[in-house]
């Protein structure tokens, strides 16, 4: 079967280890199950604009370039809600399948609505983390003004 792995990192801390870890961790899968590597797609940073690389993949999955996504777990893929909806049309399409390394999704097994259900649970939290973020900088200010 023939794959490619999304890794994505937010944080500008430990990049390199945090990148390593993924790949490994996924390449290793990879070769246990016999699978041959398509291409690795990485992206760093957050915010919307730091996923060129996950758009790419799906493009490229668009264009059946190959058979499987793999992902180390399900938050790493599924930030972006009009790239989940992509993939998971694909999967429904039989244009290719998702899985994760923590076993939130596994396509191949059937189940493809899950993606759904995921996709909306990471944008929740997506929501209330930067909102937290938001409120702790704010807060921050106010203490310095204080």
């Amino acid at each position: 079967m023939k794959c490619a792995i999304y890794i994505r990192t937010a944080s500008k801390n430990n990049t390199d280890y945090h990148l390593k870890t993924q790949s490994d961790r996924l390449k290793q899968f990879i070769s246990d199950h016999n699978w041959q590597l398509y291409n690795s797609y990485i992206d760093i940073g957050s915010g919307p604009k730091n996923h060129e690389n996950l758009q790419a993949m799906v493009e490229d999955a668009q264009n059946n370039k190959f058979d499987v996504i793999l992902s180390t777990d399900a938050s790493r893929l599924l930030r972006i809600p009009e790239l989940s909806s992509k993939m998971k049309k694909l999967c429904k399409m039989k244009k290719i399948h998702i899985m994760t390394l923590d076993r939130s999704i596994n396509t191949l097994q059937g189940n493809v609505d899950v993606i759904s259900l995921y996709a909306w649970i990471i944008e929740q939290e997506s929501t209330k983390q930067s909102q937290r973020i938001k409120f702790g900088k704010k807060k921050r200010l106010l203490d310095k003004q204080s």
